[in-house]
């Protein structure tokens, strides 16, 4: 017995119901994805191009001695062209630019020290001689830049300590510690991306008809 018109009428528009339905989901889909790759660029644009704190950690710190506030950036110029704070991925040159940003401090003699703290941290009374890697001496930086350039050749934590020696005498110190070695830095952007995109694939296959045929079989 041939199908009525009705009946083929409800099956075709049945048909027509799902394609519609799965070409929608493709398309938010799509969209979903286009709009996490755009949040990606942004968000690799901004490390690259900020010098705010407060949009990202990566690109400068903040800090200061005593009521003079300074910033740090840096920069591994033989791997990236990103520019860093306090967390290295890996081993290697390092440019490390402390900006004095008190007009002051420009005018007063700065020492900068870079040490590794193989046992925990240190601070300015501890024997820093005995595990500084880098020094520069104390002198006056009237153009406000401070450029510490040294090679690391391990893996570990360090910190750099900024002295400014007062017309009275009196000796400001401030620590600034960072983490060399840290691979998690590069690689946490190219994981986010693999669950999202893995998460996308699972939902197509979730909307498409092969997963309603698994779900319906089980």
């Amino acid at each position: 017995m041939a199908p009525d018109h009705a009946t083929l009428k409800a099956f075709w528009t049945g048909r027509a119901a799902m394609h519609l339905h799965s070409w929608f989901t493709r398309r938010r889909m799509l969209a979903l994805a286009s709009v996490f790759i755009a949040l990606l660029a942004l968000g690799a644009d901004a490390h690259a191009i900020s010098m705010d704190k407060s949009s990202t950690i990566r690109d400068q710190c903040e800090l200061s001695i005593g009521p003079d506030l300074i910033s740090v950036v840096a920069y591994m110029p033989d791997r990236s062209r990103d520019r860093f704070c306090d967390d290295f991925p890996a081993p290697g040159r390092i440019i490390l630019t402390v900006d004095l940003i008190a007009e002051r401090l420009r005018e007063l003699p700065v020492e900068a020290r870079v040490v590794r703290e193989a046992a925990g941290p240190l601070d300015e009374n501890d024997d820093l001689a005995a595990s500084t890697v880098a020094l520069v001496p104390a002198r006056v930086y009237s153009g406000g830049a401070v450029v510490i350039d040294h090679d690391f050749a391990e893996s570990g934590r360090y910190a750099a300590f900024l002295t400014v020696s007062e017309p009275s005498g009196a000796r400001r110190t401030t620590r600034f510690a960072f983490v060399v070695g840290s691979k998690l830095t590069f690689f946490t952007p190219a994981l986010l991306a693999g669950v999202f995109l893995a998460g996308l694939v699972y939902a197509y296959w979730l909307h498409s008809g092969e997963g309603r045929g698994m779900r319906k079989k089980y």
